[in-house]
């Protein structure tokens, strides 16, 4: 993880040209992010009507854990506040980007429990129709003291079924399979997971789901090391789907 560090705020609202700009990089990050003062510059792209839309409603439903819609800029890019804490720029380290390194991040109970509270209330900021972020994982967390405080990165939010989102972050952060836990273990981890977030799923139906769109994420953009990842997956879940 790396730690932020602070600058000279720039008052929301006020329009100057600023010289000073940290790139941010690590991990997936989006290209051309850039940290200007307590404001965060990401470029524009297909999604930036629904970025806005979606993180103007969460201001509005009083949901504290995401950045703020500031507006534009002179450069055409997002201008979003600044959260202060910890993110994961190594995604070599976590499922399921992961070769097999000697140090890979594994999360504790605590840690999956909170990601999957701060989830249930992203979700509960919406009425009827859930939008979903669609790209819940560690990556994509600020982290204080080792817990989730906010959620970053909007660019693949959708409206949705919950369970999508839900399943995408027990893959992320239960990883089945793939960690050092028995079967008995993953199956405690996924109960822990389920009681946090405050709800019950079809655990092996929503999985298969994400894996079958993980596998098309995998064709479409190349990811050859983690569609193999995902037969090893797969596999975990027919041997032990009657568990969960």
């Amino acid at each position: 993880m790396r730690q932020c560090s602070g600058m000279t705020p720039e008052q929301p609202g006020q329009t100057r040209y600023v010289s000073q700009e940290i790139l941010l990089s690590g991990g997936a990050l989006t290209a051309g992010v850039a940290r200007v003062g307590d404001t965060v510059r990401r470029p524009s792209s297909s999604a930036t009507s629904l970025v806005r839309d979606v993180l103007l409603h969460l201001e509005r439903a009083g949901f504290g854990g995401a950045p703020r819609w500031l507006g534009m800029d002179e450069q055409g890019r997002q201008i979003l506040s600044w959260i202060e804490g910890d993110t994961f720029t190594e995604r070599g380290r976590m499922h399921p980007y992961i070769g097999d390194p000697p140090d890979r991040v594994i999360f504790s109970d605590e840690q999956i429990s909170a990601s999957m509270r701060l989830l249930r209330h992203f979700h509960d900021a919406f009425d009827a129709q859930v939008i979903c972020h669609g790209d819940y994982g560690p990556w994509n967390l600020v982290w204080r003291d080792g817990l989730p405080a906010a959620i970053i990165d909007f660019d693949n939010s959708y409206p949705g079924d919950a369970g999508d989102d839900v399943a995408y972050a027990l893959r992320m952060f239960v990883s089945y399979g793939l960690g050092p836990f028995d079967s008995r273990g993953f199956v405690r981890r996924t109960e822990g997971a389920l009681a946090a977030y405050g709800k019950d799923f079809a655990v092996p139906a929503i999985l298969e789901r994400e894996y079958a769109r993980a596998e098309e994420r995998c064709r479409r953009n190349g990811w050859e090391r983690q569609l193999a990842k995902l037969a090893l997956e797969r596999a975990w879940l027919v041997e032990n789907r009657s568990l969960l």
